[in-house]
């Protein structure tokens, strides 16, 4: 009966399930009476690959998790990890909505070298200083993907909504809680343990978009632990900070390159703002200001929601962003 209710009833909660390479994280943010929005929960599992369906012990274990959690029945929204994405930008010749769409579609199907059947593209404009021509961002994921996704949700209990990058989920989430990034020129990063993603804002609008791919989730205890079981003999033939500073040193070097592609030598980004970043954040941004030359600072989603317990890390930027289009969406209606 709870399950009903759920459904019948007005959903106070914005709820966002984060399929991420290192783990599957759950969040339900609740309203209060007073209209403040505070963090009801948060779980994490180990990660699901999506290029199957979720084994049946993961599955009874993320079942029982919102099942706990109060949430079966609840709308919710889903982030996929950027890497099973595919994304470029594209130029096509100036033309009307429905012909630009067909035409991206195209586009991407060339591109990617992938099957119009087997896959769901969508497309977003961008800027473009070329006269007759239209600038476009290319995104493509495969049906697989999405199916594996929202049935390991609805078997779980919940009922998805949306689908989404987890980029561009991060970044609603920090242009609805830092309004600086809607004013300049931002470099806006979202770190994942296979990818990152450096998307361009001018004014608060996408410029330029680009992906690294790279092990990007290092200083994690996952090395402690290495390090633990290495043998009494070993001897390092290098410091032990090196692997993390060469890793961070060619992100930097890739994402200047981005930069300098983009903005040329005459527009320099003001900052840049960094969201899930691992645990050895404060190497990261030092590294990434002194190759690139500008100010680098973390989103903090950790403390984007209020709860008992503190979120560990900002590797939570993707889910809270997702969530937060629903508060945006309810505190729009309140305004209203």
């Amino acid at each position: 009966m709870r399950h009903f209710q759920n459904i019948l009833t007005k959903q106070t909660m914005a709820v966002a399930v984060d399929f991420a390479a290192d783990a599957l994280r759950c969040i339900a943010i609740e309203r209060a009476a007073d209209g403040t929005w505070t963090r009801r929960v948060a779980f994490e599992l180990p990660a699901a690959p999506l290029d199957r369906s979720m084994d049946d012990s993961a599955l009874r274990e993320f079942s029982a998790k919102v099942s706990e959690a109060g949430l079966n029945g609840c709308r919710c929204r889903v982030t996929i990890a950027s890497h099973l994405f595919r994304m470029d930008m594209a130029q096509l010749p100036t033309m009307n909505e429905q012909e630009l769409a067909a035409s991206a579609r195209f586009e991407a199907i060339d591109r990617f070298g992938v099957n119009a059947a087997d896959v769901m593209i969508q497309h977003a404009p961008l800027p473009c200083k070329t006269s007759g021509r239209c600038a476009l961002l290319l995104l493509a994921v495969p049906l697989f993907i999405i199916r594996n996704a929202t049935q390991a949700v609805m078997a779980s209990g919940l009922s998805p909504c949306s689908i989404e990058n987890a980029a561009c989920a991060a970044l609603h989430g920090a242009e609805l809680r830092h309004a600086g990034l809607n004013t300049g020129m931002i470099a806006f990063m979202h770190i994942e343990p296979q990818q990152a993603v450096l998307l361009l804002l001018k004014d608060g609008q996408l410029q330029f978009v680009r992906s690294m791919q790279g092990d990007w989730s290092i200083a994690g205890e996952h090395e402690m632990a290495e390090d633990q079981n290495k043998t009494f003999n070993s001897i390092a033939l290098e410091p032990e900070e090196s692997d993390g500073a060469w890793r961070w040193s060619s992100l930097a070097e890739e994402t200047l390159r981005c930069l300098r592609q983009a903005c040329g030598e005459s527009t320099w980004p003001d900052r840049m703002v960094i969201s899930g970043a691992p645990s050895s954040e404060r190497e990261l941004l030092d590294t990434l200001k002194g190759v690139c030359g500008i100010d680098s600072a973390s989103v903090g989603s950790a403390s984007w929601s209020n709860g008992n317990e503190e979120l560990k890390s900002d590797t939570w930027a993707a889910a809270l962003g997702a969530a937060s289009l629903d508060i945006q969406t309810t505190s729009s209606k309140r305004a209203a």
